[in-house]
């Protein structure tokens, strides 16, 4: 029987502590402010749920991918298979079998045209989004893919492993670009806007800022205590979010790399995140069940959702900033509509 890991088939279960802030320092020698279980929430809720998506996975949904329109939904399940979702249809496209193991990471290309998938078998598959039809598979990384991300311009993904490697890939031949050792599991990703520079959260609680094309390791950041389970550009490219295994989320100017604020209010790992279009609204998903939707200027959670009764694996939002989808052990997706008040 297929035991559930926590991160990964080589993780160890790890008691979560109370930990002790380290505070950072702005430009302005000012201290960084962390914020800890503040609640600001407006008289009506800013988020209203839609539908619940019923999929056929048969365990946890570790992570789903959002076309532009948010029309299209991908998920990707410890039960080895992808679902397709093509809005209003309640039918999704099954892959059964979409891997050799547990599918950790979900991409959409810019131009909604493919889906790329990273498993615990190694290995990083590219599908056609409209018909589910495998088209190439890229090998080279020797233990699980953790992480992915593509470039804005659809020309370049980039693969995380517990192999310590972040490898670089060109979309369109399936051919390595480039492979970087960086000396850990690299657990979560991030693209610049200009697609030059590639961020990685490392399960160390580290985050290292590579100019990749010159194979320059431009920041390491000694970020968080424990794994960086997830990392969101904001869409104005001027905020870094982190969230990690030892509970908060971290705000990270990407032009000095020093750190702006650190949010705590959830009860266990933050193992997703996502900012809104208007790059002020940032969904988090936990272990603890719950998603927070925060207002990062003032620091603050102006909502709460608890529907789903297992951890959150995985959340994002719609291009246009209507929609937000989340992904959870219970395997289940929830589409939730989005009214932010600022």
């Amino acid at each position: 029987m297929k035991l559930k890991p926590w991160i990964g088939k080589s993780s160890v279960l790890l008691t979560l502590t109370t930990l002790s802030l380290i505070a950072g320092y702005t430009l302005n020698g000012k201290q960084s402010q962390t914020t800890e279980a503040k609640t600001a929430l407006p008289s009506q809720s800013l988020t209203q749920l839609k539908e619940t998506l019923e999929s056929n996975h048969t365990s946890w949904i570790y992570a789903i991918a959002v076309s532009g329109d948010g029309q299209t939904i991908a998920s990707g399940s410890y039960d080895e298979s992808i679902e397709i979702w093509h809005l209003p249809s309640k039918t999704p496209i099954e892959i059964k079998k979409a891997h050799g193991d547990a599918i950790e990471s979900l991409v959409i290309t810019p131009d909604n045209r493919y889906l790329v998938s990273g498993s615990w078998d190694n290995r990083i598959k590219l599908w056609d989004l409209q018909s589910g039809e495998l088209i190439r598979q890229f090998d080279g990384h020797r233990d699980d893919v953790k992480s992915l991300a593509v470039s804005p311009d659809g020309k370049t993904l980039a693969s995380g492993s517990v192999d310590n490697t972040l490898r670089l890939w060109d979309l369109e031949t399936g051919a390595e670009i480039k492979s970087l050792s960086v000396g850990h599991w690299v657990q979560s990703l991030a693209f610049s806007q200009d697609g030059q520079t590639i961020i990685a959260g490392l399960h160390t609680g580290g985050i290292q800022v590579w100019q990749w094309q010159q194979n320059v390791l431009k920041k390491a950041l000694s970020a968080h205590h424990r794994a960086v389970n997830a990392l969101s550009l904001s869409p104005n490219g001027r905020l870094l979010a982190s969230g990690s295994q030892d509970r908060t989320i971290k705000l990270w100017d990407t032009l000095t790399w020093q750190e702006i604020k650190t949010l705590k209010a959830h009860q266990r790992a933050v193992l997703s995140l996502a900012f809104h279009p208007n790059s002020r609204l940032l969904a988090s998903g936990s272990y603890d069940n719950t998603i927070k939707l925060w207002d990062i200027e003032q620091g603050t959670v102006v909502d709460n959702l608890r529907e789903h009764h297992k951890s959150v694996w995985s959340v994002a939002f719609s291009q246009e900033g209507q929609s937000l989808v989340s992904g959870s052990a219970d395997e289940t997706l929830k589409r939730w509509s989005v009214q932010p008040q600022f």
